[in-house]
Formats: C-alpha cells, sequence, structure tokens
C-alpha cells in the first residue's frame, strides 16, 4: 500500500472514530445502534392512539427548540440539559436542522408506544454507550430533560456533554422542557418546574383524588425520625437533602432494601409544595419533580432534624420485599405484593 493511501486510510478511520451515534434507544444502559450498520427490518406499528408519529415528533421538536432560542425562553445552558455540546451552539441561535434528531425509526415508534403509559428516555447523550449524560425523554406527549437532577446536582465534566452544578433554586426552578398540545400538534418550550403537568398525567394514570408514591428505603431509614435526622446523599443544598419516591411501585420495590413505603398525598398539598423555592421558618418542605429515565421521581426537600416532611406524614402503608429481606427485616412489615 503506497504512503498516500495510508495516509487517507488512517484519515478515514480518524473521521469515522470522531462520530458519535445519534441513535433512538429505549433500553437502559445499552449500546447504542450504529447507524451505519445494516438495519434489521422494523416490526414496530404506532399505536392509532399515540399523539405523533415519528416524523411528527423530530419536525415539531426541532422547530420547538428553534423557537425557544429566538423567543429567549431557553438560554444557551438550558440546551445542554438536551442536546451534545456541538449541537448547543447551533441551538442556540435556533438554526438546529431536524437531522440531528433523526435515528433508528423502529426505535423511535417504540418509545412514543411506551411514553403513552410511561416515560421513554428516547435520546441519550452518551459518549459510550452504556452510560447516560441524560438527554431527552417523552412521557404522553411531552418531551422532558432527562436526569435533570442527577446530572445538574452535581455537575457534568466532558466535551460531549459539559454542564454546570447548579443551586437549589435553580433545581426548582430551571428545568427546560416541552408542552406538547394535541390541538395544535405543536410543542410549547417552558422553562421551570413541570410539576403541574406531571401531576396531571400520573393523576389520569392513578385514576384517584390522591396522588399516591413509593421509597424504596431500608428499615432504618423507613423511620421519619431517622431519616430526618441528618443530611442524606440526595442533597439539594449544603444544609438540604431530597427525600425521593416514584409514582411506579416496581421501581420502588427495586430501590428497596428491602422496606417500601407508600404515601398517598393530597394534590393541592403536593403544588402547594412545588410553588416553594425555598424551606420557609417552620420548615415546610419544597419539592421537586423531574424524570429519571423511564420513571417520574418527586423528592422532598427537608434540612436535619425537621419534624414534618411531605412524604412521611401521609405514608399510609409499608412492605418488605421478600427475597430482599434477610434476618428480623423479614418480619418488619408484611410482604409486598
Amino acid at each position: 500500500m503506497s504512503q498516500n493511501l495510508i495516509i487517507a486510510f488512517l484519515a478515514t478511520l480518524a473521521l469515522l472514530s470522531s462520530c458519535k451515534s445519534r441513535d433512538f434507544n429505549t433500553a437502559l444502559r445499552s449500546r447504542i445502534d450504529n447507524p451505519d450498520a445494516k438495519q434489521s427490518p422494523c416490526h414496530e406499528i404506532i399505536n392509532p392512539k399515540a399523539p405523533y408519529t415519528p416524523e411528527i415528533l423530530i419536525e415539531q421538536l426541532t422547530s420547538a427548540l428553534n423557537q425557544s432560542a429566538t423567543s429567549k425562553t431557553f438560554e444557551k445552558e438550558n440546551f445542554r440539559d438536551l442536546l451534545f455540546a456541538d449541537d448547543v451552539e447551533t441551538a442556540a441561535k435556533g438554526k438546529l436542522n431536524p437531522e440531528i434528531l433523526s435515528g433508528n425509526s423502529c426505535t423511535l415508534v417504540r418509545a412514543i408506544n411506551e411514553s403513552m403509559n410511561k416515560p421513554a428516555h428516547f435520546y441519550w447523550l452518551t459518549g459510550n454507550g452504556r452510560t447516560s449524560s441524560g438527554g431527552m425523554a417523552i412521557y404522553k406527549g411531552d418531551v422532558f430533560a432527562e436526569g435533570f437532577y442527577r446530572n445538574r446536582s452535581v455537575g457534568v465534566d466532558g466535551s460531549l456533554y459539559p454542564r454546570k452544578r447548579y443551586s437549589q433554586e435553580e433545581l426548582l426552578g430551571r428545568q427546560p422542557w416541552f408542552e406538547w398540545s394535541p390541538q395544535s400538534k405543536k410543542f410549547a418550550a417552558r422553562l421551570g418546574s413541570p410539576a403541574t403537568r406531571l401531576m396531571a398525567h400520573i393523576s389520569s394514570e392513578q385514576g384517584s383524588n390522591a396522588l399516591t408514591l413509593h421509597r424504596g428505603t431500608n428499615t432504618k431509614y423507613a423511620d421519619k425520625v431517622a431519616a430526618l435526622a441528618t443530611l442524606n446523599s440526595f442533597l439539594f443544598s449544603s444544609n438540604t437533602g431530597g427525600i425521593f419516591s416514584t409514582p411506579s411501585y416496581e421501581k420502588a420495590k427495586g430501590w428497596a432494601n428491602p422496606v417500601v413505603l407508600t404515601s398517598r398525598i393530597n394534590p393541592k398539598i403536593l403544588l402547594d409544595a412545588f410553588t416553594q423555592q425555598k424551606s420557609d421558618n417552620q420548615k415546610t418542605a419544597a419539592a421537586y419533580v423531574g424524570i429519571e429515565f423511564d420513571y417520574v421521581e418527586f423528592a422532598f426537600l427537608y434540612s436535619p432534624g425537621d419534624t414534618k416532611n411531605i412524604f412521611f406524614d401521609n405514608v399510609t402503608n409499608k412492605c418488605v420485599v421478600s427475597d430482599k429481606a434477610q434476618g428480623s427485616d423479614a418480619s418488619f412489615a408484611k410482604s409486598c405484593q
């Protein structure tokens, strides 16, 4: 092989290795599909009741991203929760092309179908296909920043998706998301807590006048006094922690060690908590809500020594995941069903 051919071959390899997949994927922590590989025939069919087709999602989401820049709804930093770093500059100018969201239509159809019942993480910010630093998730038509708390509470290093660490006020009030309108068939960009919207989706799903949330924990921290005595590892500030929970009973069982706590909360009480940006003099907790991979997560903020907490004050049930229980833990509460 001549020297010129070798140089050309090495240059081609360098170019290919610098490319990153923008493919859609709904399998958590699985490898992202290679867009250059031969694709298998797709047997996925869009649900007739789905809010949109993949083509409409890509077209309208791109349009909304651009509009969020031109209308100044989003600043450059907000796009970092949703896009790769080299697309953030383009997005901030309102000049994104739909091609940046284009991927495997088959997996996107699957994501849209799944999102009618639970969040579907469809656009991954990943450099190796095995871990994710956020991106976008669909849930009942709306599009949310996946892992907003997970990523913004500590910040994200790396050139593909850098993000600064957010303060408590920013964690509660700087979350970017897109609200889908079935009437206009368009997205509207929003910046702030998606609490009202997510609560409406969950209430519709649960069909109840109270919101049911679950928390996986251990026997020690199933007790309110013990749980609120000191800061946990889920911080919102130097003196504020978060009691996390989810409407997904199965996800809570996965977090259980081996206890699952169930809380039923009046929606008005919950909405009041979301309107507070900081704890007041009586230490009434503020609250956070967002999407974590394929489930909704709620966090109820507290300071060490608090005597009140919305989640704990409304606990109605305790159970133990039998196959995780050892020793005396097995008799702590009845078995989870």
